[in-house]
C-alpha cells in the first residue's frame, strides 16, 4: 500500500500552497552599470545605492524615493523595486494596493518579474480582488517570458484547477520545466508529484532524486526526502542518489552554457 505524500502548508513550497516568489530583482537582473542616459536612470542607480548600502549609507526610505522618480518616469525596474519595497514594508508603509499598482505599470511593459508577482496578489486577493483567473492569465505572461517563478505558479494553478480547468499532466510538465531551470520550488513539487504517482507513473527514486535536489534550497523537502526513503530500500536510495548527481550536472550545464 502506497503512502500518497501530502504535507502540510505552512511554508512556501509545500504541496498545495502558492509560493510567494517575490524576492529583490538580483544583480544580475538589473540593468549593467554602463552611464545613464536619462535621469530617470540615474535615480534608478542612486535608488540601488541606498538599498544595497553601495557608496551610500543603507536606507531603504532614501532607496524608495529615487526608486518613486525612476517609477513615475516609466522605468519598468524602478517601478518593480518601487511595488517590491511597498509589498514588505520596506522604507514605506506596507501598502498592498501600491504593490498591485505597481507590479502593474511595469508588467504591461512586459516585465516577467512583475506579470508573475501581479499574479501572486491576484492569487491572495492582496491589494487586488481575489481572481484566479486573472493571476492565471499574469503567469501565463511570466511563463511566456521563461520566468521560472511564473511557470511554477501557474503549475500550480492547473494542479489545484484555480481559475483554469485542472490539468495534473500539464501541471507536470511545468513543473519539469522550472525544475529543469533549477527552481528549488518547483523540484520539490516535481518530487511530490513523482511520490504520490500524480499526472506520472509513481517513482519513488526519481522523487527522491529530486527533492535532495531540491533540500538544497527548500528546506521542507530534506523532510519529504525522509518520507520518501522510508518507502524505499537501499539499492533504491542508490540509484536516487546517483540520479540526483546527474540531475544537478545537468542544471549545472545549462546554467553555464546560458551565461
Amino acid at each position: 500500500m502506497k503512502t500518497v505524500l501530502i504535507l502540510c502548508v505552512a511554508a512556501p513550497a509545500l504541496w498545495g500552497d502558492l509560493p510567494p516568489a517575490h524576492r529583490v530583482r538580483s544583480a544580475e537582473l538589473r540593468p549593467p552599470a554602463v552611464a545613464p542616459r536619462n535621469q530617470a536612470e540615474e535615480d534608478y542607480r542612486r535608488a540601488i545605492r541606498f538599498a544595497d548600502g553601495d557608496g551610500a549609507p543603507q536606507s531603504y526610505a532614501e532607496a524608495a524615493r529615487y526608486y518613486r522618480l525612476a517609477a513615475e518616469a516609466g522605468l519598468a525596474p524602478a517601478q518593480y523595486d518601487l511595488a517590491y519595497l511597498y509589498e514588505n514594508g520596506w522604507g514605506v508603509g506596507r501598502d498592498y494596493g501600491q504593490a498591485a499598482l505597481w507590479y502593474r505599470r511595469a508588467a504591461v511593459q512586459g516585465d516577467a518579474e512583475s506579470e508573475n508577482n501581479l499574479g501572486v496578489l491576484y492569487s491572495t486577493g492582496r491589494g487586488v480582488a481575489h481572481d484566479d483567473a486573472e493571476a492565471v492569465r499574469w503567469y501565463r505572461l511570466a511563463a511566456a517570458q521563461d520566468n521560472v517563478e511564473g511557470i511554477s505558479n501557474l503549475a500550480m494553478m492547473l494542479l489545484q484547477g484555480r481559475g483554469v480547468a485542472r490539468d495534473p499532466a500539464q501541471a507536470f510538465q511545468l513543473f519539469r520545466r522550472a525544475a529543469e531551470s533549477g527552481y528549488a520550488v518547483a523540484q520539490n513539487n516535481l518530487a511530490i508529484m513523482y511520490a504520490n504517482g500524480e499526472a506520472v507513473g509513481r517513482d519513488l527514486v526519481a522523487g527522491y532524486a529530486w527533492s535532495e535536489v531540491a533540500s538544497a534550497a527548500v528546506a521542507p523537502a530534506t523532510n519529504l526526502r525522509s518520507q520518501i526513503a522510508a518507502q524505499m530500500t537501499p539499492g533504491q536510495i542508490a540509484r536516487a542518489e546517483r540520479l540526483a548527481d546527474e540531475i544537478r550536472r545537468r542544471i549545472a550545464g545549462r546554467e553555464a552554457s546560458a551565461k
